[in-house]
């Protein structure tokens, strides 16, 4: 396992599933089979429809990789707000609905966006005439540009379907370069828009920003928040197992992860490491898999590495018990996947 291998198990970065949900359903009104892009990354389309699961953001970014390719679409991540439902973000998504006014909206946005991913860095900035909602990116984060065109869309539309067309962006900064085709943006935004700006941030009239919503409900927003709260509680207590899976991917470039050696990197015993991974719903030797599946796929893409190889790296003494897990893992042997990949 190279050193990029383990940097990419390392981050520990997520979005919501919903989220790529919202993109699949984009790329099937596209005409396109959202289902053959979905097992190319690895993906379970059932986990789509958890509002509790989350996914890795190496595959999400895969994903909208994907779903430009597929579609020839640059401004595929504007289209996605289109397709946004009001579950999409667990019950933050409500929440933003029955704010007071945009103001009280970007409030939630800024205090529970890791709900949605944890790339980026949510902030506010206020000036005398105009603030910005602002999306920072965090050292050694990534995301896909499309990512930030989807939220940003999904934040203007929001606003102004709420507001029944009243509250409108006065400025548009994007960090990516602009599109060979940019009148998508241009149409939608309707407002000065910078690309490869610094950062990421949609500017609002304070006088918007204070208009208060027709739809507000304060106390089904407090309701909401309560289950917000709940849902990012849950979040921030799977710690342990992500500190547990990078070790397991380290220990892997030695063979077979042993769990009394990895216990011992946390200062405790094998059976206490068992105890607190089962608190998390899970267990050392699911995590040993997940690690094994995302690797997998990684290495099985790449056609210079053998089989063979790849069932070493991934601490099986035997290739047919790799192929075996395999198979179970993507309903393919290794071999037939990488068939399949060449015919494609």
């Amino acid at each position: 396992m190279t050193l990029q291998d383990r940097n990419t198990i390392k981050d520990n970065s997520t979005t919501i599933a919903s989220w790529a949900l919202a993109i699949c359903r984009t790329i099937d009104a596209a005409g396109i089979d959202s289902n053959k892009i979905l097992d190319e990354i690895g993906i379970n389309r059932a986990c789509l429809v958890d509002p509790n699961a989350r996914l890795p953001i190496q595959q999400m970014t895969q994903l909208w990789r994907h779903a430009v390719t597929y579609t020839g679409d640059e401004s595929i991540g504007l289209k996605v707000a289109n397709f946004v439902q009001p579950t999409s973000f667990n019950a933050l998504s409500f929440s933003l609905l029955v704010s007071d006014s945009l103001e009280d909206a970007w409030n939630r946005v800024k205090r529970y966006y890791t709900i949605i991913s944890n790339v980026l860095e949510v902030d506010i900035e206020v000036a005398e005439q105009y603030s910005a909602l602002c999306f920072n990116k965090i050292p050694n984060k990534h995301y896909a540009d499309e990512a930030i065109d989807a939220f940003m869309a999904t934040s203007y539309l929001m606003a102004f379907q709420v507001s029944h067309g009243k509250v409108k962006p006065i400025r548009l900064q994007l960090s990516r370069r602009q599109p060979f085709d940019s009148r998508a943006f241009e149409q939608l935004f309707n407002c000065p828009i910078q690309y490869t700006a610094a950062s990421n941030k949609i500017f609002y009239d304070n006088t918007d920003l204070k208009r208060p919503f027709p739809s507000a409900n304060r106390q089904l927003a407090l309701s909401n928040d309560e289950a917000i709260q709940a849902y990012f509680d849950a979040i921030e207590q799977h710690s342990f197992s992500k500190k547990v899976t990078e070790e397991i991917t380290v220990a892997m470039t030695l063979g077979n992860p042993d769990r009394d050696k990895i216990a011992k990197v946390f200062h405790m015993s094998s059976r206490n490491l068992q105890r607190k991974l089962k608190q998390e719903g899970t267990s050392f030797s699911a995590q040993v898999e997940l690690v094994r599946k995302e690797l997998a796929m990684k290495y099985i893409r790449n056609q210079q590495i053998t089989i063979i190889e790849i069932s070493f790296r991934l601490g099986f003494k035997d290739p047919s018990n790799f192929t075996r897990a395999f198979k179970r893992w993507y309903g393919l042997s290794p071999m037939q996947y990488r068939q399949r990949q060449r015919t494609q």
